[in-house]
């Protein structure tokens, strides 16, 4: 097990080398890594492979234990204390799993009808070669949809809470990106400086009073649900009844909602988006599929129609590969002292998790790892036996970028929803390019954190001129 560093920033910022490295030399056992911050402060990973293939092991205790474990290390990350960036609560997520999941055949079409209407005001009508910025306009797709499923129309249509709900989602990572410059001990201090932590002050306001009303608008109507629910009826309803009426607690989980809810699917819809101009032989391959599935008798595309997206959803699988929002998964904090199968101590308050980044480029798993195959997963699904594996949404020990088992990301079938229409939509409505002489931007990485450039242009152009 390595601990060397050189004790520099540039470190942290070369996360996914060091983790390769490690992974060359340490395929089937731990290893760690320290890297620091402008504070000196060194953290030690250590990154689990092949524990995460048996239960039984004590290691992964800590992989399996109660969501609290892995909460008290993803909060740390976040900085929760200050951004109020956290996971959901467990009831949260049954609701999700329970009630939201089941409605996701009434919702497709719904927000498909809201990405139609939406998308020539906010990607915008080009009738020459255009260049744009699409990481926000994205972001403001996403979070309008969102909306509409986490706490009702009204909120999809209130400007002001769809600009608090989107400047929360990117505050929150320029405020840990700024807090994480300074050493712990000063960060109670520094805080109140920070600009960003201003912004999500504003930002909490600005959802209370969307919440408040939302509720109030359910009490008018006798707290009849919306057709199809939204997570606020969820959370007000049945076992959640009880909480109905609490607004600072609505509040806290229609937050939380947006911050896990809306990151990663704008992140990967913006990384798809720059991988499929950077890659334009597979656009008149996906655009002729997303136009020949069948939508339902008012042209709306439905559940049935994004699962046979069959070659967009390989095409998503791949982009992700590559720019997985999360460079690793698994985040736990050892409670207690542990020696692991291998002889290896971790002492408590170690960090262990999963080096994701480096198992999804395993030339075990995926031949020539380093190319970019955008029908790679198509191709494997033509196996008989095999038709329904290999989903976009699908988690497992060689694709961790959801999570695994039963802590994988209880909202990734929403989020494929969303991302399909997007991209569906936008290929049949615009066409799209690189700016001659420029490639694909290189993403942007924070410790363990990986974001597409928000910057970048790409040429649009509207196909009805």
């Amino acid at each position: 097990m390595s601990t060397k560093s050189t004790g520099t920033i540039y470190d942290q910022l070369q996360f996914p080398s060091l983790v390769a490295a490690g992974f060359v030399v340490a395929t089937s056992i731990v290893f760690a890594l320290r890297f620091w911050s402008l504070s000196a402060t060194p953290k030690v990973k250590i990154l689990l492979q092949d524990e995460i293939k048996s239960a039984r092991q004590r290691a992964l205790e800590y992989c399996f234990n109660p969501r609290a474990v892995m909460a008290k290390g993803y909060a740390k990350d976040m900085q929760i204390e200050y951004t109020h960036f956290g996971g959901p609560a467990e009831y949260v997520i049954h609701a999700i799993k329970a009630n939201l999941t089941g409605s996701l055949s009434a919702f497709a079409p719904l927000l498909h009808r809201m990405v139609q209407k939406n998308m020539p005001s906010i990607m915008g009508q080009y009738k020459d070669w255009t260049p744009v910025k699409v990481h926000d306009k994205v972001l403001r797709l996403i979070a309008t949809n969102n909306a509409r499923v986490f706490q009702g129309t009204a909120a999809s249509l209130d400007e002001e809470w769809l600009a608090a709900s989107t400047g929360y989602v990117l505050a929150c990572f320029d405020c840990i990106r700024a807090l994480k410059q300074w050493h712990p001990y000063l960060r109670p201090l520094v805080y109140r400086f920070i600009p960003e932590r201003a912004a999500i002050k504003d930002q909490w306001a600005k959802g209370r009073k969307r919440v408040m009303a939302s509720m109030r608008e359910r009490q008018e109507k006798g707290g009849s649900l919306e057709d199809p629910p939204t997570m606020l009826d969820h959370l007000s309803n049945g076992r959640n009844e009880h909480i109905r009426d609490d607004v600072e607690l609505q509040l806290l989980h229609q937050m939380t909602l947006i911050a896990v809810g809306t990151v990663t699917t704008f992140s990967s819809t913006t990384q798809a988006i720059y991988d499929l101009v950077a890659h334009p032989e597979y656009i008149p391959i996906l655009r002729e599929e997303v136009e020949s599935v069948p939508r339902d008798e008012n042209g709306n595309f439905t559940k049935e129609s994004t699962v046979a997206m069959d070659k967009l959803d390989s095409f998503l699988k791949e982009s992700q590969r590559f720019n997985s929002p999360d460079l690793t998964t698994f985040q736990r904090a050892a409670i207690a002292d542990m020696t692991l199968p291998d002889g290896t101590f971790v002492p408590k308050g170690t960090k262990l998790e999963i080096n994701t980044c480096s198992i999804h480029k395993d030339p075990e798993l995926y031949e020539n790892p380093e190319e970019f195959d955008g029908l790679r997963f198509h191709k494997w699904r033509i196996t008989p036996g095999k038709e329904k594996k290999y989903m976009y949404s699908s988690s497992g020990t060689h694709d961790l970028s959801w999570g695994f088992g039963r802590h994988a990301c209880p909202g990734r079938y929403l989020s494929a929803i969303n991302i399909k229409l997007i991209m569906a939509e936008l290929l049949m409505n615009y066409d799209i390019k690189l700016p001659d002489g420029v490639s694909r931007p290189e993403n942007i990485e924070f410790e363990v954190l990986c974001s597409p450039e928000p910057d970048f242009e790409i040429l649009f152009k509207d196909r009805s001129h």
